[in-house]
């Protein structure tokens, strides 16, 4: 590979396509934690707090800390990735939290790659079968925008190098990259490429996997591309709006990509997730989703024609669709509307869960609801749905659910009024009702311009969330955890469901 500007390059690629449970956890966490707090000592120590008003800063520096995503590591901690923009050109940063909550590095994080954007575009962050944050993001460091990605170890330690690797050596237009790591040890970055989606294999080191990167080209319209995940035996899945152009339709289309050589393992055609000719995603809407953990992918997403609607669909690992094609609405009452639904996935029971904003026919008054689906795609919390949140003044946005024993959990932001932008949260069992009293709780109480809510499962049974707040020009980031008990801060229920402390069910 030959250097330049700061940064690794593979200008070659050419593009053309109980001891019991508890027990065991209260101790794995407890040596986790000690370990790493003698190890890293200088590393920043504060730790979840308990308290909604004061939430764990994660990034305080001069002017704006932004579009943060958060992804879990095997101890039960987290990588929490950010763009900042204190030296100007909204750089890539990064930092690791254990399980407790401490910063792992210093404070305010690690500087992943320097650019000199003036505006963001979305980028990618995973974690690697080894433990090691993988990140995909837009470069200006070459003469023409390029895709670069980064592997950044545990101790911090930039394996690819300050600013990453390139991917792509193009005067074409890209955006919008995304990055997994594949279940083989490697890692697959996609990006949109002028109308195509574009996606290449790397190695660990860095170095194509595939021959060449893979080009997947409409017959007519345009591609952009969405997500990514890892997916089976190595492979990777990718989702992307097909558009006719002009004001015609926007569709969601999916392929998997096969490891080896990243040939198309579904339909010669993609996978038509969503291609009403009657209805349309909304544009600038670019659906996230998940893996099944067997080969195949749960999607969520809204349409803005021919009205507001939320609407599931789970593609098994042949590309088949489970449920009846073009997907099942989250609720049948024709009076409402439906908007930014975030999806859930219990891999055990095979049920879905969606969590939407509300609309009334005028968009004036904004509710929560949510909606259970069982493994045939039937609705399980009546045809219209569980409300959490009745029809109000206030906005209720930046939706995030999780998967929690045999319900879910949601947390979402509240326009209270301006300068007070709270974050919440609730917990519903699989029937649809409450778990928690009170019903809802405060995970940031002082919020007062909250953007880009984004959340994980810890592997120690709690949910993590990360978000910037502030006002315009002065944004930072904050964490905080949830317990499975609906607390913050200490006391965290493990994934056998006993908290710290309870010998009550212990053998």
């Amino acid at each position: 590979m030959q250097a330049r500007k700061k940064r690794l390059t593979t200008n070659s690629l050419v593009y053309t396509q109980s001891m019991n449970n508890s027990t065991r956890s209260l101790v794995f966490a407890f040596l986790t934690s000690t370990f790493f707090g003698l190890m890293l000592g200088q590393a920043a120590q504060a730790q979840w707090s308990d308290n909604p008003a004061t939430n764990l800063v994660i990034a305080d520096r001069s002017s704006e800390q932004v579009q943060t995503k958060v992804a879990p590591t095997a101890d039960g901690g987290c990588y929490i990735s950010w763009f900042d923009n204190a030296a100007g050109g909204y750089d890539i940063y990064l930092q690791r939290l254990d399980a407790a909550g401490n910063e792992q590095w210093a404070h305010n994080g690690v500087l992943v790659a320097d650019r000199g954007f003036s505006s963001t575009q979305d980028y990618g962050l995973a974690v690697d079968t080894v433990g090691n944050a993988l990140l995909a993001f837009r470069d200006d460091s070459d003469v023409n925008v390029q895709i670069a990605a980064a592997r950044v170890a545990p101790d911090g330690t930039l394996l690819w190098g300050l600013g990453g690797i390139a991917i792509t050596a193009t005067a074409d237009f890209v955006a919008a990259p995304k990055i997994a790591g594949t279940s083989d040890g490697n890692v697959v970055v996609a990006w949109t490429q002028d109308v195509d989606v574009v996606a290449h294999k790397l190695d660990p080191n860095g170095a194509p996997f595939w021959s060449a990167a893979v080009v997947l080209a409409p017959a007519s319209g345009s591609f952009a591309f969405s997500d990514l995940q890892a997916s089976d035996a190595g492979s990777a899945i990718l989702s992307w709006i097909h558009s006719a152009g002009g004001a015609g339709p926007r569709h969601l289309w999916a392929q998997k990509l096969a490891s080896a050589d990243g040939a198309s393992t579904w339909a010669a055609g993609h996978v038509q997730v969503y291609d009403d000719a009657a209805g349309s995603l909304q544009f600038g809407n670019f659906p996230s989703f998940l893996s099944d953990g067997s080969g195949g992918a749960v999607f969520g997403w809204y349409t803005s024609g021919p009205s507001l609607q939320c609407r599931t669909q789970r593609i098994l690992a042949g590309g088949a669709e489970a449920f009846a094609h073009n997907g099942v609405v989250a609720s049948t009452d024709a009076t409402r509307l439906r908007v930014s639904p975030d999806v859930a996935w219990n891999p055990v029971t095979q049920e879905i869960f969606l969590f939407w904003t509300e609309l009334n026919g005028g968009q004036s008054q904004f509710g929560l609801y949510g909606q259970k689906f069982n493994a045939a795609g039937l609705r399980q919390w009546s045809d219209s749905g569980q409300q959490v949140i009745a029809l109000g003044s206030e906005q209720i946005g930046q939706i995030q659910t999780v998967s929690w024993g045999d319900g879910a959990a949601v947390a979402w932001a509240q326009s209270i009024g301006i300068g007070n932008q709270p974050i919440r949260a609730t917990r519903l069992d699989d029937t649809g009702a409450f778990v928690w009293s009170p019903t809802i709780v405060d995970l940031a109480s002082s919020a007062t311009g909250t953007s880009r809510l984004a959340a994980t499962e810890s592997t120690q049974g709690f949910s993590i969330f990360a978000w910037s707040d502030g006002s315009s020009g002065s944004f930072d980031v904050l964490a905080q955890n949830l317990n499975a008990d609906g607390t913050l801060g200490a006391g965290t229920l493990f994934a056998d469901g006993f908290e710290t402390g309870d010998t009550s069910s212990w053998n």
